[in-house]
């Protein structure tokens, strides 16, 4: 009985001394776990701190890209600028140089009014005194074997672009066919003749000048006042028009009474 009572007299004591050993760990585990949130509060808030510094040196450096864009565009409109510069510069130093040359060019060319017809002569005949007018029966027209060329004899002057004409008879005519040469334009003569002119390559100076065709013909010689003149023109090909310069001194040697006789 003695040691019932003794056992119940010291197992409060022990409930008591597990529970004040109990309350001083859960004690101990609180103050940790404070500690702890504390450790993490303060780290949490470093690291909001440095994504904090993080972002504003995101938005330095954004401000700094827009800033460098900024200076982008306005170096590319500077260099935009300075090119269309450097190119209406370039673009009138062509038309200036391209106005020169023009001008030398003038310069170089004899005005019709100021050319020395006396020392231009001309030249239209016939290749061959027999064969220089024949008939192509395939064909069904007679072909002129024609040289026609200029001479220049004045040192001073310069033929360029010049056609000579000479007068094909009454009741002769160029018929309008494919083998029409080049170069070779029907005119109006002064004396109311039609002629044939023919592109000459140009003078320079002391020089002369040929071309060589074959020219279709047909008709018959019907005239009582044949001109054996040759001229001087002005011609554009391309539009038929033609500008008479004046008579020249010629050599003329074309037989058309072939023409009469085959058709005899």
């Amino acid at each position: 009985m003695k040691k019932i009572i003794q056992y119940a007299l010291f197992l409060p004591l022990f409930l008591i001394l597990i529970v004040g050993c109990s309350g001083g760990d859960n004690e101990n585990q609180n103050n940790e776990l404070e500690n702890n949130n504390q450790e993490e509060n303060v780290v949490n808030e470093d690291n909001n701190n440095q994504n904090e510094d993080n972002n504003n040196q995101d938005e330095a450096n954004n401000n700094q890209n827009d800033d460098q864009n900024a200076h982008n565009e306005e170096d590319n409109a500077e260099d935009k600028d300075q090119s269309e510069s450097d190119q209406n510069t370039d673009l009138s130093a062509l038309e200036e140089l391209e106005t020169d040359l023009e001008s030398e060019d003038d310069e170089d060319e004899t005005a019709d009014e100021d050319l020395n017809l006396g020392e231009i002569y001309g030249a239209a005949n016939q290749r061959g005194d027999e064969d220089g007018i024949w008939y192509d029966s395939e064909k069904g027209y007679f072909i002129l074997d024609l040289q026609a060329g200029l001479t220049n004899f004045d040192s001073s002057q310069d033929l360029d672009e010049k056609w000579i004409a000479f007068a094909i008879p009454d009741g002769v005519s160029v018929p309008d066919v494919d083998d029409i040469p080049r170069g070779v334009v029907v005119v109006s003569l002064p004396d109311g003749h039609t002629g044939v002119a023919v592109k000459v390559p140009n003078l320079k100076g002391l020089s002369d000048e040929n071309v060589y065709m074959e020219l279709p013909l047909i008709g018959e010689p019907d005239d009582n006042d044949p001109n054996e003149n040759l001229y001087l023109y002005n011609v554009d090909g391309n539009e038929e028009s033609a500008e008479l310069i004046g008579e020249i001194k010629s050599t003329r040697n074309i037989d058309f009474s072939v023409m009469a006789e085959e058709s005899e």
